[in-house]
């Protein structure tokens, strides 16, 4: 077995880890950041199948069991899910932050400055989002509704509109792009490919990992004065529930709350070409008091035709209608909230997540929004992923499925925020971590990742994760330096 010595050992290469790891290593603090992944550069990607397929964990196919089942993506590489997000940057709100009791938003400001100015988060330019933000623009025009770029970690795009499946041009500054170089500039070792099976635990503190080396099988150790874990709000939970660590309160994988999300496309008669440019650019939170966000998105032919109604012919003349597709985004700050266990069969884990009533009508009010707005720009139809409206063939229909009957079912659903099932507060009987995100029942032991977020956050939250994991690893590393 191969054994590494070091001050600290950091799990993981997303949001959280990667601002970890980095943040210890420039303070000159021993560190060895490890990722089950590989790591890929711009140009390795191949095509966007071939970052579908390697990039995501599962191949793309995680999900919370329900009714309906939702897919979460998840990344499984270098850079985490923030090199196969969409780019997409938001400040928390500041009513949400209060709730949580810790820091409070003005504390936070600098380090959401020095984040922000670290990934390059600026608003994309009309020129970037490309043809969806102009029939989105008419139609917001007509209803007075405003329609506002979205803020991106990008820099020089390309308009390649892959943002999802690895920036050929290195142009999303995702944490392998914008942190991981200068955690072993300043002196990190990386690791890709190493997969951690346990935590170390002697006399009650965590003493480093012990893993396998996914190339050839091989064991490795690395011992450690400090660990820190950033697997994920799915991973996590699941793997410390599954040595049986961090759970003093009973709310260890509890409280899985995840922006459930839907599509609504649009077929116009001129050509929108929605696929050249940013794919999430534009965004409307008018309806944000509602628990609703309307996001851009679009997605590559292969997958955008197969989320459309119809078989056969009637298929395959709206796949040659591709160009003529405007596409957007309904996304719920839901109050449903699932749970997380370990996996079963070879699976990292088990998340169950059942949409409640309640956000099943906030997802049919924003999808009629939607609607609304694609008509007033012009739409020939509207295509929805509610069961009984797949269609909407005029805006006279959307009265009528906005006040059909609906259950959570009826739904064709996908989620990319997990968040809370390891959640930061004062109380070791209601917390998993302190508000430095160090762990209530285990010293030494820190979580760095979205799952200490308690709760919904109504908006993309990796400007939250790489905020607090700043913030944390820049106090723990003035600890273990004094």
């Amino acid at each position: 077995m191969k054994t590494y010595k070091t001050k600290a050992v950091v799990v993981g290469t997303g949001a959280g880890g990667a601002v970890a790891g980095t943040t210890l290593a420039q303070a000159g603090v021993d560190t060895i950041i490890l990722e089950e992944g590989k790591y890929f550069k711009p140009g390795d990607y191949g095509t966007v199948y071939d970052g579908f397929a390697n990039m995501y964990q599962g191949g793309g196919s995680t999900i919370a069991f329900g009714r309906p089942p939702i897919s979460i993506t998840l990344g499984r590489c270098v850079g985490g899910t923030t090199a196969i997000n969409s780019s997409t940057c938001f400040r928390p709100p500041e009513k949400k932050v209060a709730a949580w009791g810790g820091p409070s938003y003005d504390e936070l400001v600098p380090y959401m400055q020095e984040i922000e100015t670290r990934i390059n988060a600026t608003p994309a330019t009309p020129e970037t989002i490309g043809g969806n933000w102009r029939v989105l623009k008419r139609g917001c025009d007509k209803l007075g509704v405003e329609l506002k770029p979205l803020v991106h970690n990008i820099k020089d795009c390309k308009r390649r509109g892959r943002c999802q499946f690895g920036c050929p041009e290195g142009a999303k500054r995702s944490t392998e792009i914008s942190f991981i170089p200068d955690a072993i500039k300043a002196g990190a070792q990386l690791l890709a490919g190493h997969r951690i099976d346990s935590v170390i635990i002697e006399n009650k503190r965590a003493a480093g990992v012990r893993g396998t080396v996914l190339e050839d099988g091989s064991p490795f150790e690395v011992r450690a004065d400090t660990t820190v874990l950033s697997l994920g709000a799915l991973t996590g939970p699941a793997f410390l529930l599954q040595h049986r660590l961090c759970n003093g309160s009973r709310t260890l994988g509890r409280g899985l709350q995840i922006h459930p999300a839907c599509r609504v496309v649009a077929e116009f008669d001129e050509v929108v070409d929605g696929h050249i440019g940013l794919p999430q650019g534009a965004f409307i939170d008018k309806w944000k008091d509602r628990g609703v966000v309307l996001e851009g998105i679009f997605l590559h032919p292969g997958f955008l035709v197969t989320m459309l109604p119809g078989v056969g012919h009637e298929l395959k003349d709206l796949a040659v209608r591709y160009p003529h597709m405007s596409a957007f985004g309904v996304m719920v700050d839901d109050t449903t909230c699932g749970r997380v266990l370990p996996g079963h069969w070879g699976t990292r884990f088990t998340a169950l997540y059942q949409m409640n009533q309640q956000d099943a009508r906030k997802m049919q009010f924003g999808i009629a929004r939607v609607a609304e707005i694609y008509f007033a720009a012009g739409a020939k139809r509207v295509f929805t992923p509610k069961y009984g409206h797949t269609i909407l063939n005029s805006a006279d229909e959307i009265k009528g499925f906005e006040t059909a009957r609906v259950k959570s079912s009826h739904y064709e659903l996908g989620a990319f925020h997990p968040l809370g099932t390891a959640r930061m507060g004062a109380d070791p009987k209601k917390s998993v971590v302190d508000f430095d995100l160090k762990a209530h029942d285990i010293a030494s032991l820190y979580i760095m990742d979205g799952s200490v977020v308690p709760g919904s956050l109504g908006v993309n939250p990796q400007v939250t994760i790489m905020t607090l994991a700043l913030r944390a690893a820049r106090r723990l590393a003035h600890k273990i330096k004094a």
